[in-house]
């Protein structure tokens, strides 16, 4: 089980800059294409940057602890908006955040099945984000991802490098599953 691709999944910081061949690229649009979502109403859109001179733009909106990110050879910015939703007048759910949240975790999964690494992020300014990558006002940036293949750990600068070096935990499954009923 240890060897599924859930396990091998891991959001370090460290990429090398080697580019990501565009058959690999295609193959991940396909997996976030077939992601599941509410309704088949696909919402998200992915934006992929890969030109220099837009990656070096795009990372003048990430915010400084995301200074990592680059060097991974793609940024990618995920965005939706609420008109795009499923929704009934009697659900207030909104959906499209759920359904960008699946195509996102394919997204993931589908690069460590390509030796990649994804790495997904908050620490962003969503206006930078909309101006660089010319958004429109109305799509929310839900997150950004830095992809790439994975580089060193002797890459990063000693804070980051503290970071990926913490053991990976998890909560104990009585925290987060319970049967039946709401019980913990």
């Amino acid at each position: 089980m240890q060897d599924s691709l859930f396990f091998k999944r891991e959001s370090k910081r460290s990429f090398i800059s080697r580019e990501v061949p565009q058959e690999v690229l295609e193959r991940l649009f396909e997996r976030i294409r077939w992601s599941p979502s509410n309704s088949n109403n696909q919402p998200w859109r992915f934006i992929f940057v890969t030109e220099p001179e837009q990656h070096a733009r795009f990372m003048t909106a990430l915010k400084r602890g995301n200074q990592w990110a680059s060097t991974a050879p793609v940024l990618i910015a995920v965005c939706a908006r609420q008109s795009d939703d499923a929704t009934r007048e009697d659900d207030p759910v909104m959906y499209y955040q759920f359904d960008c949240g699946l195509a996102v975790m394919s997204l993931l999964l589908g690069a460590v099945d390509e030796g990649l690494m994804a790495h997904p992020m908050a620490g962003f300014h969503a206006e930078g984000i909309h101006e660089v990558l010319e958004i429109p006002k109305e799509y929310h940036v839900m997150c950004v991802i830095a992809l790439g293949y994975r580089g060193p750990i002797d890459l990063l600068d000693d804070r980051t490098r503290q970071k990926d070096e913490q053991p990976r935990v998890r909560k104990p499954v009585p925290e987060i599953i319970s049967i039946n009923k709401f019980n913990f």
